[in-house]
């Protein structure tokens, strides 16, 4: 039995929900919603995502939200690329669903991923193209433009910090990308110098100091890169 079908039935028919957040509640004012079936467009976008059914299924359930396609952008490329299956739900869940789930779904040929920041929510995003999240960067095109950062750049330095220390990404966009650490026995005030050096904005739009940074980094155990 596959790891899918494995969570599929302990999940069973039975959601948790949370009652304070609209983000795990049903779609209110469409009775056709169901996390125990697909639309024939959820089949549609599994088939693209080179996904299974229950695959959409056991994603549904986690966010008890309907499942949309996610197609990657073609700003700098024209290859073609395969498309993944992506769903809503809160920060917390989002990071618990990738946190619990990556490493057996990769074990499958699959990734499972945060593909989107929204002022209304994390999207949790699942692929059956590839297990490599290095592919998943070129496929998001991930870039820094403005400080002339490209994809390649983004898997060398990711690769440099994974036999440095380990990281197992975890959110890749199009301007944004996360990492976990692996080995959090480390020179965080070197790494925080590091990651402002590679991505500025991370402290200049955001923690506005390299000291925050490293704080940040050493409480939260993620290396959180993005661009504007």
């Amino acid at each position: 039995m596959s790891f899918i079908r494995k969570i599929l039935s302990l999940l069973g028919s039975e959601q948790k929900k949370d009652e304070g957040n609209i983000l795990t509640q049903p779609v209110m004012g469409k009775t056709s919603f169901s996390i125990d079936e697909l639309t024939e467009t959820e089949k549609s976008n599994c088939k693209d995502a080179k996904l299974e059914h229950e695959d959409a299924l056991f994603l549904k359930k986690l966010t008890n939200r309907p499942i949309e396609k996610l197609v990657f952008k073609r700003e700098y490329t024209d290859h073609e690329k395969p498309d993944a299956i992506c769903s809503l739900t809160t920060e917390e869940n989002a990071r618990k669903i990738v946190s619990d789930n990556l490493d057996k779904l990769r074990q499958e040929g699959k990734y499972i991923f945060i593909s989107d920041i929204a002022h209304n929510g994390y999207k949790v995003a699942l692929t059956g193209a590839t297990a490599d999240p290095y592919k998943l960067i070129e496929f998001a095109e991930t870039n820094g433009v403005n400080y002339d950062i490209e994809p390649a750049d983004i898997i060398d330095k990711y690769k440099k910090w994974n036999s440095e220390f380990g990281i197992t990404p975890i959110a890749i966009g199009f301007d944004f990308c996360e990492c976990q650490i692996k080995n959090k026995n480390i020179d965080y005030k070197k790494l925080a110098e590091e990651v402002y050096e590679f991505c500025p904005d991370v402290v200049e739009q955001g923690t506005e100091t390299v000291e925050a940074l490293e704080e940040e980094i050493r409480r939260t155990g993620r290396i959180y890169l993005w661009w504007d």
